[in-house]
């Protein structure tokens, strides 16, 4: 049998680590986002201009651009409202109007690192799909959002977790099937790696540097 001291020793630990449960053990509710939109449309290559070189021939090409717009919302213990989230990842899938010589139908997917992002304020990222790709994968000059961009999707993932996600092509996460489709990837790129990267201020959050 158990010594009086063993059990009383057992149940003043018992004792503590009930008492410590709530500081220690509760988990404290997790970053939430809210999708609000995805807008998929074309920019042409921006038009820069320097006054010490010399200029080229300018023939702008269309580019497709992906404006995710979302808000986060982040526990009291980061900051709540006034709080900033310091980095999460967006997967995007962006299913193109085209299949591939096994006659699957081809989806671009790519990462962005976003960094720094606010909880007081409506959020941007920005993804963009170059001239020389699209061209590459249709064949054409010129590439319409509207008419070679079947459809989207996006995952937010925070701590290793899938937090929020949304698509263009019904509720469940299609891009999921993945033996459907002809996933291509390195071809999405974030807006450091583009013309556009010194654009449109701090409308869009930062990303991290590929």
């Amino acid at each position: 049998m158990k010594s009086i001291s063993l059990i009383l020793a057992s149940l003043f630990l018992a004792n503590v680590l009930q008492a410590q449960a709530p500081a220690t053990g509760e988990k404290l509710p997790g970053v939430k986002v809210k999708i609000k939109g995805v807008e998929v449309i074309e920019q042409q290559t921006p038009m820069l201009e320097a006054s010490n070189i010399q200029m080229k021939r300018w023939t702008p090409k269309n580019w497709v651009e992906l404006d995710v717009e979302f808000d986060i919302k982040l526990p009291e213990a980061a900051g709540g409202r006034k709080g900033t989230y310091s980095g999460m990842q967006l997967v995007l899938y962006v299913a193109l109007n085209h299949m591939n010589k096994d006659n699957k139908r081809e989806v671009i997917t790519g990462t962005l690192d976003l960094l720094d992002i606010p909880a007081d304020e409506p959020c941007h990222a920005l993804a963009y799909i170059s001239p020389a790709s699209l061209k590459s994968i249709f064949q054409k000059d010129f590439v319409t959002a509207s008419s070679d961009i079947q459809g989207w999707g996006v995952e937010f993932v925070a701590e290793g977790k899938v937090i929020a996600a949304k698509s263009s092509l019904g509720n469940k996460p299609w891009w999921e099937n993945k033996d459907a489709f002809a996933m291509l990837q390195g071809v999405l790129l974030n807006k450091l790696q583009t013309p556009f990267a010194n654009l449109f201020g701090d409308y869009d959050v930062p990303v991290k540097a590929k």
